[in-house]
Formats: C-alpha cells, sequence, structure tokens
C-alpha cells in the first residue's frame, strides 16, 4: 500500500511557532493543520558529557491547546538520520515522549546529517544540515533507519529532499532524482518533496526542474513544502524568510496532476520572517495554496477531511 493512500486529506498549513499561534487561531479558513518540530519545543541538556533533550512545559502546553483545534503533523530537525556513527537517539527519545502526548498522522525528517564524529569520542554538531552524497554506501545506510521509522510509531514516515551548495560528489552512483527513486523503491517511506530545496538546487546547478521532477516517483508524495527565501553571494539559499517565487508556484501546479496521493501543502515559514512580511503577505501566500488545493481537488475527485483531530491514540510500536 503506498504512503498516503489510506491517510485524510488535511489541506494547506503552515509550520508551527509560537510566535504564529495568533495568525493560526483566527484564520481557520486557510490552515487547516500545523506542522510540528518538536526539537523546538525542548531545551538542550548537558550532563556528564551527554546531550539530551527536555520538554519546556509551558510550549508543551500551549502547543497541546493548538492542537486541539488543528491536525498535527510532526516534521523533525535534528535526527541526523545519515550520520555514519547512527543516527541522533537524543532525537529519538524526545520524539517517543512526544508520541505519547500527542497525536499527529505522519512524521518526517531531512535527507541528510548535522552529526559527525569529533575528535574525542563525542559527536560534533556541524551547524548546518549536511547532504548524504547518492551513493551505493549512503542507501546501504538509510534503508535500514528509514524502515525502522516506518514502523515506529504506527504512522507512516517521509523523508525528506535537501539543498546542497557543492559541486557534486566525484564518486556520485546516482543523480538526487535516481537516489530518492532508489529510497522510495527499496522502503517503505512516502516522499515530503520541498519544491522550494528542488528550485533551489536547479537553479544553483543549472538543471531543468520541470523535466526531473517528472522523473520523479511522484505517487509517493504525501506532503509538499513551499517556501522562498535570498540570494547570497550567487546561490540561492534555502531560509524560509520570504514569498513564494513564482517558479515555485508553477511547479506546483505541474504536478499537482501527479501526486495521487498528495494530502497537504505546507508553507513554511521561519519566525523571524512574521514581523519583515506582516500578516497580510502570509495570508496572500496560504490563499494563493487555497487554490491550488482547490485544483488538486478537483483534478483527483477528492475531498478535505472533515474531522479535526484523530482518534488514533498516541503512542509507537516497540523496536
Amino acid at each position: 500500500m503506498l504512503p498516503g493512500s489510506q491517510l485524510p486529506k488535511l489541506g494547506v498549513g503552515i509550520n508551527y511557532h509560537w510566535d504564529f499561534a495568533p495568525l493560526i487561531t483566527s484564520n481557520p479558513q486557510l490552515i487547516q493543520f500545523i506542522e510540528v518540530s518538536p526539537d523546538m519545543l525542548c531545551e538542550e541538556i548537558l550532563a556528564d558529557g551527554r546531550r539530551s533533550l527536555r520538554f519546556e512545559a509551558r510550549k508543551l502546553a500551549d502547543l497541546k491547546r493548538l492542537a486541539q483545534q488543528f491536525p498535527v503533523i510532526v516534521h523533525g530537525l535534528g535526527l541526523s538520520i545519515g550520520s555514519a556513527r547512527g543516527w541522533n537517539q537524543d532525537y529519538v527519545n524526545m520524539l517517543d515522549q512526544y508520541a505519547q502526548q500527542q497525536q499527529f498522522y505522519w512524521h518526517s525528517e531531512h535527507l541528510g546529517f548535522t552529526l559527525v564524529q569529533g575528535d574525542s569520542a563525542g559527536e560534533d554538531h556541524a551547524g548546518l544540515l549536511l547532504p548524504l552524497p547518492f551513493t551505493r554506501e549512503a542507501l546501504a545506510l538509510l534503508e535500514p533507519r528509514i524502515q525502522h521509522l516506518c514502523k515506529r510509531y504506527g504512522v507512516p514516515f517521509l523523508i525528506e529532499n535537501t539543498t546542497y551548495y557543492l559541486p557534486d560528489f566525484s564518486g556520485n552512483d546516482w543523480s538526487e532524482i535516481e537516489f530518492l527513486n532508489q529510497l522510495l523503491t527499496n522502503t517503505d517511506c512516502g516522499l515530503l518533496l520541498d519544491l522550494y530545496n528542488f528550485y533551489c538546487n536547479a537553479l544553483n546547478f543549472g538543471f531543468d526542474p520541470a523535466y526531473a521532477l517528472m522523473q520523479l516517483q511522484l505517487d509517493r508524495v504525501v506532503e509538499i513544502h513551499i517556501a522562498g527565501g535570498i540570494t547570497h553571494e550567487g546561490f540561492q539559499l534555502d531560509v524560509h524568510s520570504d514569498l513564494v517565487p513564482d517558479a515555485v508556484w508553477g511547479l506546483l501546479d505541474l504536478i499537482l496532476p501527479h501526486t495521487p496521493n498528495l494530502c497537504a501543502i505546507t508553507y513554511e515559514l521561519l519566525e523571524f520572517s512574521l514581523p519583515m512580511l506582516g500578516e497580510e503577505k502570509i495570508l496572500s501566500q496560504l490563499t494563493l495554496a487555497q487554490t491550488a488545493w482547490k485544483k488538486y481537488c478537483a483534478i483527483h475527485g477528492t475531498h478535505l477531511h472533515t474531522n479535526q483531530v484523530s482518534t488514533r491514540e498516541p503512542g509507537y510500536a516497540s523496536c
């Protein structure tokens, strides 16, 4: 069974930040769900040379109240699924706790890594998300981890395509599209297709994004991210700080007929951009996303999910 084929059609949503709460609650006609990064609700604790994440009670309580009105999906920031020595177990422990307290329809993570082996026995944080090479070795590392995550919480797991800013690795066995298709063929995960990330890569490396997207297994797309960013020293950056470029809206329009299992379109925005853009511009982006969603529903004969909150009991499958 394809990921997304049995999931509710959630519609259009936005990433959660507590600064966004007034905007979210006052615009339910434009925002049908929230995408939560549980890492943001935590503080990092260092004890005996070990790092752990602990929920901040007030932030968690505020989100729980909002989640009574809006369905939740999870988008991780700190798993570091591609680290050679193993993923970030502190993140997994934290998500285990979150799954016991909050229902969510699916969870996702970036295709990359942030933790690297340090000079000592510990690990260092790279400071930004680093891309994986598109090699057989990377595929073999990822497959069992993805399969575990597909089962751990009793809901689908999605992998998200990322940006990269270095020339192609000379040892790559596949292109980005071919690598993603290999992952989707060899695992049960769905795809969180970040169209802005893909657009950045196309601009920075000079390939045709429309042609490339049509080579992707689009029937595995469960969620789409749209966003806007900035150009710095000739590179288009994945910053999530601006309006969605017209070209990204065009790519969304292109692929909608080919994504039968799409369940959600998420507008991503960093919290510091709220006062810079203003609510009017943000709502304009959500309105455009709603127009795209209505077009999707017309093409596929689907309808918006009407139940605000899932009745699934929170929890996760044992290892």
